[in-house]
């Protein structure tokens, strides 16, 4: 009787260990609202420094999160600045504690992964390193990657909490390569297409409809310009293959400032190709080139698009800073609702840094136009 009065206890607190595990486990899940709504707010290229941390850039974003109230945070690299000399850990650590705290203020969740100039400060912090300060907040939602701390990928369930709604994967996409940059690496892309068909699989053989949000745009993102004489108006020179190009506004809408620094033109990552083959991308969001703010949809059916970017200790937009929000419902997930989010209008106010401003990316189309103008013929001759 004492043996089988034990056995009754121990199944007893198994089941009850078990229930609480399971309780914790929905209770912690990110789901859409008991309205079936779900706001996600895309943070990028705040490349800010530590104590002397821009006002403008933490004022627009702690605006932007009462007004929004997003459900979700994404930041999307580069939170780091690309001018930062003699800078320490502590220092790194203040410049992620300015972009984190208003969040963590708010309880608000968040995903990160990272850009160009993050990688360029891991002499300094490593990867490991930045991740363990971004997951010591209590709000940090990311969980560390297989392949590297920052490629990483977190369900959103419907507002019954047990429901998959939808996916969202962070991509890191490493730093420069032959002029240009590297993308995402081959166990990246081998990670991603595991993911992909397991989430299929516990979907119930359908695909889960997923966000892709990366720093550095795949090459693809070319195919929403057209070719184009350099006296055409708004004509923007690539230097990446010495070709002019405007939006096609057909397919694509939105500010196009400068050619995209995408993944290298000679390196065959195969992400965007595993994209359709997969058939789980509703959407590709990048940031990185802080001119450009359009958004369209591929030939494939994929939709991609850019956020230009926070920070006021780098280049913007002509339009200025912006940060970019999706609205979904939980009825029809991938017919969401994305637009920008402007300084100038939210904080009542303009504000640049004409110095980063003035030396952008756009002053060499400037330049080149110059070039054509004097040499236009000579440079078409070199071509033929």
């Amino acid at each position: 009787m004492k043996k089988l009065l034990s056995i009754l206890l121990a199944a007893v607190m198994l089941i009850t260990c078990a229930a609480a595990a399971f309780a914790a486990d929905t209770t912690d899940v990110v789901k859409f609202n008991i309205d079936g709504k779900f706001k996600i707010m895309m943070l990028n290229d705040t490349q800010d420094v530590g104590k002397g941390v821009k006002s403008e850039m933490v004022n627009f974003i702690t605006k932007a999160l009462d007004t929004e109230k997003p459900d979700l945070v994404v930041f999307v690299g580069d939170q780091l600045a690309d001018m930062y000399p003699g800078a320490s850990k502590a220092d790194y650590k203040i410049a992620i504690d300015n972009i984190i705290k208003p969040l963590a203020d708010r309880n608000i969740p968040f995903l990160v992964t990272l850009g160009n100039h993050d990688h360029d400060r891991a002499k300094t912090m490593s990867e490991e390193e930045m991740f363990e300060v971004y997951s010591s907040y209590p709000n940090c939602v990311s969980v560390k990657g297989s392949t590297d701390p920052f490629t990483n990928n977190m369900i959103v369930y419907g507002s019954n909490g047990t429901d998959i709604a939808f996916n969202i994967y962070m991509m890191d996409t490493n730093n420069t390569a032959n002029g240009g940059y590297t993308g995402i690496y081959k166990n990246q892309l081998e990670w991603y297409n595991a993911k992909s068909a397991e989430l299929k699989a516990l979907n119930g053989g359908k695909v889960v409809p997923s966000f892709v949000f990366q720093h550095v745009p795949v090459k693809e993102i070319y195919s929403f310009f057209t070719e184009c004489d350099w006296k055409t108006d708004g004509a923007i020179y690539s230097r990446r293959d010495h070709k002019w190009y405007v939006l096609n506004t057909d397919i694509a809408q939105g500010d196009f400032g400068e050619a995209p620094c995408s993944e290298d033109f000679d390196i065959q990552t195969g992400e965007y190709q595993a994209w359709v083959a997969n058939g789980d991308i509703m959407g590709a969001f990048f940031a990185h080139d802080h001119n450009n703010n359009f958004v369209g949809t591929s030939a494939d059916g994929i939709k991609m698009g850019y956020n230009g970017g926070v920070g006021f200790r780098a280049y913007g937009a002509p339009c200025g800073r912006t940060i970019r929000v999706f609205n979904l419902d939980e009825n029809d997930v991938t017919n969401y609702e994305t637009h920008l989010i402007y300084y100038s209008e939210l904080m009542g106010e303009n504000a640049s840094n004409p110095f980063f401003d003035t030396f952008s990316p756009s002053i060499l189309n400037k330049i080149m136009k110059m070039v054509y103008a004097l040499f236009g013929w000579a440079i078409e001759l070199f071509k033929k």
